[in-house]
């Protein structure tokens, strides 16, 4: 979630910076900079992009194995009113 909300943030500011520095610039190799680092820029925001998503798809399988995984199975343990067999050593069959 937090990262989502950076990763908002830094779109914003990017396209404020993009939107001022455009305006009243027309230096084709200040332009030309600009178009490159804007694409470095936006190749970085998909990579991260695709961390978050892979992020949130780990935390969603891991709260699943969490929630699945904390109930002990039915068959595996005796009721609860039943107490467990106690090992006999002495007896013979």
């Amino acid at each position: 979630m937090v990262s989502t909300l950076l990763l908002l943030i830094l779109i914003a500011y990017l396209g404020r910076w993009v939107l001022s520095g455009t305006a009243g610039r027309g230096d084709r190799q200040l332009e030309a900079q600009h178009t490159a680092e804007l694409a470095r820029l936006r190749d970085e925001v998909d990579q991260l992009t695709a961390q978050v998503a892979t992020l949130q798809e780990e935390q969603s399988f891991t709260m699943r194995l969490l929630t699945q995984g904390g109930e002990p199975s039915a068959a595996a343990l005796p009721p609860a009113h039943e107490a467990p067999p106690t090992p006999n050593t002495t007896e013979m069959p």
